[in-house]
């Protein structure tokens, strides 16, 4: 048994020291290498080994347990990245799937989607109509004033996809886009921002695919206020066929693919970032950055932008708050930042329960300080 016990001491110690190892890059942002990527990534995993060993240390050798809570602790900072009890009843949102958002005051509201093209590259059978039905429905009783969408579809040929028309005519009368053609359709996928205000300018920075940067300035209250819709490369993974494949060799090629997608985005993003913050540093206006950031809050970029602006999430969610609405399920990759010093906020929520796309809405309602 005291053998027995050595060992586990010993694998345990290799374990701690590359927590820490984990905490240092996390928190100091020390590299952006894919390798640190990959080690900010397992943190939660560490979490719940340590809880595991602390359950086994009271157990075989309560001396040993003092280790295991001491790292714990040291991970406290991280803890409000992972999860948030919630706001007061005065100060949450009431959104429902068929219920107008509210908030305590005549905040502005934003709300920020992955729209996965509408269900178009789920189902080319002719059922995406019926999505984009459900969908307009969906956005129109929410009435939020600001909308931002990734993954966006126009076609002005496909009547059941004139999505842009049912907004503008709901209300949405200021729009601005970065939209690029694919070879695999006529029609035009990107980012979008709709408001019920006056758009005053727009800028956008495409980069590879269709991801990038799409920047509006919105006279709100006599105020101009400056929202960043952001699409970092994505993931484009296929756990599901990891999971789900028929043999072995099928089971590896789809592992690979999906480490050297992980590999390519770390690389990636990290980039993006650099063009990303230079636009947050440059705008002399309130600033929300929102969108899909295809980054876990452990990660380099997500670190980054925390030390210019405050998570939406962070302040006033609730839960985990994960975002993503396939495998593998328990992450949380969509935001919305803001501002601290410009903006208060007074609400923000992950609509989980709204399931038209493989990512979840957020919304969050915001005052000017």
């Amino acid at each position: 048994m005291r053998l027995l016990t050595g060992l586990l001491w010993f694998f345990y110690g290799i374990i701690v020291l590359y927590t820490l190892i984990v905490y240092a890059l996390t928190y100091w942002l020390l590299s952006s290498h894919w390798v640190a990527g990959f080690m900010m990534m397992s943190l939660p995993v560490l979490v719940i080994i340590h809880l595991a060993f602390l359950v086994l240390w009271l157990l075989i050798s309560p001396r040993r347990a003092f280790v295991s809570i001491l790292v714990l602790l040291a991970g406290l900072p991280f803890l409000k990245r992972t999860f948030h009890l919630g706001t007061s009843p005065s100060n949450s949102l009431t959104t429902t799937p068929d219920r107008p958002s509210t908030s305590i005051d005549s905040s502005l509201s934003v709300l920020n989607y992955n729209v996965f093209s509408f269900g178009l590259n789920k189902d080319r059978n002719g059922h995406s109509d019926v999505t984009v039905k459900q969908f307009s429905t969906w956005i129109n009783q929410q009435n939020a004033d600001v909308l931002c969408f990734q993954e966006y579809f126009s076609h002005g040929d496909m009547k059941d996809l004139e999505f842009t028309k049912f907004l503008r005519r709901n209300g949405y009368r200021h729009e601005a886009f970065l939209m690029k053609k694919t070879n695999r359709s006529s029609g035009e996928f990107g980012l979008a921002v709709f408001s019920k205000y006056p758009i005053l300018a727009s800028r956008d920075t495409l980069f590879s695919g269709l991801n990038g940067l799409l920047q509006t300035d919105i006279i709100w209250k006599k105020d101009t206020i400056r929202i960043i819709n952001v699409h970092l490369y994505s993931m484009t993974l296929k756990l599901s066929q990891v999971v789900d494949g028929q043999d072995y060799d099928q089971k590896k090629h789809e592992a690979k693919y999906a480490f050297r997608q992980l590999r390519r985005g770390f690389e990636t993003r990290a980039q993006e970032i650099v063009s990303l913050e230079q636009w947050i540093t440059d705008s002399p206006y309130p600033l929300i950055v929102c969108g899909d950031f295809n980054e876990t809050p452990y990660s380099y970029v997500y670190g980054r932008l925390s030390r210019k602006l405050a998570n939406a999430f962070e302040e006033r969610g609730r839960g985990f708050g994960f975002s993503y609405n396939r495998l593998p399920y328990f992450i949380r990759i969509d935001n919305q930042f803001y501002d601290p010093k410009r903006f208060k906020i007074t609400g923000f929520k992950t609509l989980q329960e709204v399931p038209y796309s493989d990512h979840y809405p957020l919304i969050g309602h915001y005052s000017l300080q």
